[in-house]
């Protein structure tokens, strides 16, 4: 997690498996995987995705996670299409507190203030406290990913992990896309080096919307379907 609270990530969707398939092995390297469980907080009525906030609780490789991030800050630019900045702020969360968590008998904000960067915390928190207008925060609904980390680096010498991500999203569709989280001092050099991967691998340019984003337009697509039957 960066120092300053803003998690600068390129974010790119993938077609299909194939082009994963491709991409992994050009980038080659030391590879894992991470089953992860991801569970999305909101208001009932999405005050926090109405905002361009979110709150999730994730579960990986035995560890329990919560992450609250902001919106979009500064918008796309031409010269870097793929990459997004977004506020953070992350707490490794003990398991047992976790679980009322998941079971929606304990309350995500006093947890959420002691995440860290604290400064960061305290604003995300405050903000979504305003959000939601005093509703309760429940879980809306949660994804699954399966995500393989490639190790490798770029020209300069700084390690990465490029994660290639299979999502399955709660209307039952499945999703794939490259991230690729980066310090700031080595964004142009980053974003030069996917660029290249991507043509290499024959992988157009796709811009991606946050998961969040993803998330809340396939709980809205298995709404409507539920309304159809």
């Amino acid at each position: 997690m960066p120092r300053d609270g803003i998690e600068r990530e390129f974010k790119a969707m993938l077609a299909d498996g194939a082009e994963r398939d491709s991409l992994l092995a050009l980038v080659g390297g030391r590879v894992r995987v991470l089953d992860q469980r991801n569970f999305l907080f909101d208001t009932r009525h999405r005050a926090l995705a109405a905002s361009g906030l979110s709150l999730r609780l994730r579960h990986e490789a035995g560890l329990w996670i919560l992450t609250a991030k902001g919106e979009q800050r500064p918008p796309r630019t031409a010269g870097a299409p793929l990459l997004s900045a977004r506020s953070e702020a992350e707490r490794i969360v003990p398991p047992p507190l976790a679980l009322h968590l998941a079971a929606g008998t304990a309350d995500p904000l006093p947890v959420l203030r002691l995440a860290e960067p604290a400064a960061m915390a305290l604003a995300l928190a405050e903000a979504i406290e305003a959000a939601s207008g005093g509703a309760p925060l429940v879980i809306v609904g949660e994804f699954r990913n399966e995500r393989t980390l490639c190790e490798a680096s770029l020209p300069c010498g700084t390690p990465i992990a490029l994660a290639l991500d299979r999502s399955e999203m709660p209307d039952g569709t499945v999703e794939h896309e490259l991230e690729l989280e980066i310090a700031e001092g080595a964004v142009g050099t980053a974003a030069a080096w996917l660029e290249r991967l991507l043509s290499a691998a024959r992988v157009p340019l796709r811009p991606a919307a946050s998961k969040r984003q993803r998330f809340h337009r396939a709980l809205a697509r298995r709404e409507e379907r539920a309304r159809d039957c």
